[in-house]
């Protein structure tokens, strides 16, 4: 089924949504400024790869797209999977501390 434009907005709107919420984090943090900045440039460049990316496959001919859809949700989800190792190990880490 072709993506209409009305989807296509709604999945941009929402990703605007995630990456305005994590600026506002990275902002809230104490950190230098620098650090800041540099994470605030790789939130943007994520966020417009990621754009990109699904607008690419979606002008791909149709036979090809669920399978780039798979492998690209691999390769997202093999990111996904490291942040959660990190997440935990810091849990870890912060549970030892307390003891």
């Amino acid at each position: 089924m072709e993506e209409s434009n009305s989807t296509r907005k709604k999945i941009k709107a929402e990703e605007k949504v995630a990456a305005n919420s994590l600026r506002t984090l990275v902002y809230s943090i104490a950190m230098t400024v620098e650090d800041k900045v540099v994470l605030e440039d790789m939130i943007n460049k994520l966020s417009q790869e990621a754009d990109t990316m699904l607008d690419i496959i979606n002008d791909i001919p149709k036979k090809y797209r669920r399978e780039l859809l798979v492998g690209y949700k691999t390769l997202l989800q093999s990111s996904i999977d490291a942040v959660n190792r990190r997440l935990a190990s810091s849990i870890i880490q912060d549970y030892t501390r307390l003891k």
